[in-house]
């Protein structure tokens, strides 16, 4: 997808100079309209706000390609790599209340970090949390080529956390920690493994506990139970048979054990939005505070000189400062974009699916339309 942040700053000079004719609510719903009618999305839920003030919340589509069951404001998606700053928002309450460090090679906590090395090179140092966060830990990535067994560790749901983990610290790094930028996800999954050592308790229970529970986010989890229905899961067409087969973690057979830490979180885009509006607003939403100001800061800050990613979040900077926090996230069917605009207070979150591997016609990746009208919705939505 073209980076998210991109079409936003695009989409609001332009709608500074357009007509304010068009109506608040309808740009976002024509965009996913037209989309569920050309079969390019199965499902999809939207909220859009400012403050506390939801000004758009829309749901379409079935949980399943060609399924019976509609979408409604309940219906969980796995958000992929939107769970990213969900974790690190946990993360960062554990660096506040100071279990853990940001700062301190992450072999204190878990000793198997200390004999690590990199691709072609010696051994190095363990990385530190702000390296993982940031993405400059030298974990392999998704991004460029894995191993088959590199794949198996973030993508086989029947693993443990803590085999996942101990599989990850066998594999070299890709480069010195905190040299280089590469996305990965085995870094998240290491994230979540030191906290789950660092406090002796579950990253499920940890979300629960420092985000779900105050938030209120009552059908956010890593771990939706087996007898939840009201899942979208999207699917991929068997060009054989075409017949749309379900593709989501949570169907994993015979059981779901693996937390993607920093992809397989499943929300609903009111849960989302929540979260989305105590991020605008300083970690505060009503009387319930996630994180203290000062955490806040650091959480919504670059911590490299370079790059656009800070600690869960890509950033807009300007003249110094964050000015917008957002993330897009992919895994199988499952899409997902959330924008934080901290200038204004303006939030926008689409949870939505699609059908992979459609034989001809357009390649089913809708994201940058959908961002393109999330990105106007917002904009609009910040003049109310």
């Amino acid at each position: 997808m073209t980076n998210l942040t991109q079409w936003l700053a695009v989409s609001a000079i332009t709608l500074a100079f357009a007509s304010q004719t068009l109506a608040q609510d309808t740009t976002l719903r024509v965009a996913l309209d037209k989309l569920l009618a050309d079969g390019e999305i199965v499902a999809a839920q939207a909220m859009v706000g400012r403050g506390d003030k939801v000004q758009q919340s829309y749901a379409i589509g079935t949980t399943m390609p060609g399924g019976k069951r509609n979408v409604d404001d309940d219906t969980m998606f796995c958000i992929g790599s939107c769970s990213k700053p969900f974790a690190s928002a946990v993360v960062m309450s554990l660096v506040e209340e100071r279990t853990l460090s940001l700062t301190v090679p992450i072999d204190r906590y878990m000793p198997t970090f200390g004999a690590l090395s990199v691709a072609g090179g010696g051994p190095t140092r363990a990385p530190t949390m702000s390296e993982i966060l940031s993405h400059r830990a030298g974990f392999y990535s998704q991004k460029r080529k894995m191993t088959r067994q590199q794949a198996q560790y973030i993508r086989d749901f029947k693993l443990t956390l803590e085999l996942s983990v101990d599989g990850i610290a066998a594999e070299p790094l890709l480069a010195e920690p905190g040299t280089e930028y590469a996305y990965s996800g085995a870094g998240y999954c290491v994230a979540g493994r030191v906290a789950e050592v660092a406090t002796g308790q579950s990253f499920e229970q940890l979300l629960q506990a420092r985000l779900a529970g105050p938030l209120k986010l009552k059908r956010t989890t890593f771990f939706p139970t087996g007898a939840e229905q009201n899942i979208a899961a999207g699917g991929t067409l068997n060009n054989e048979t075409a017949t749309p087969s379900a593709a989501t973690p949570h169907l994993t057979k015979p059981q779901l054990r693996l937390p993607l830490i920093g992809g397989s979180l499943y929300s609903t885009a009111k849960d989302t939005a929540r979260f989305a509006m105590a991020t605008a607003n300083q970690g505060r939403l009503g009387a319930v505070q996630i994180m203290t100001p000062d955490t806040w800061h650091v959480w919504t800050s670059m911590p490299y000189s370079d790059g656009e990613y800070g600690f869960g979040w890509r950033l807009l900077v300007h003249a110094r400062k964050t000015v917008q926090v957002s993330h897009t996230g992919a895994l199988a069917a499952s899409r997902s974009s959330v924008v934080v605009n901290l200038e204004n207070g303006t939030y926008g979150v689409v949870h939505y699916t699609i059908v992979m591997g459609r034989p001809g016609g357009r390649s089913a990746e809708p994201g940058e339309r959908i961002n393109e009208a999330l990105a106007a919705t917002m904009a609009l939505a910040s003049q109310q």
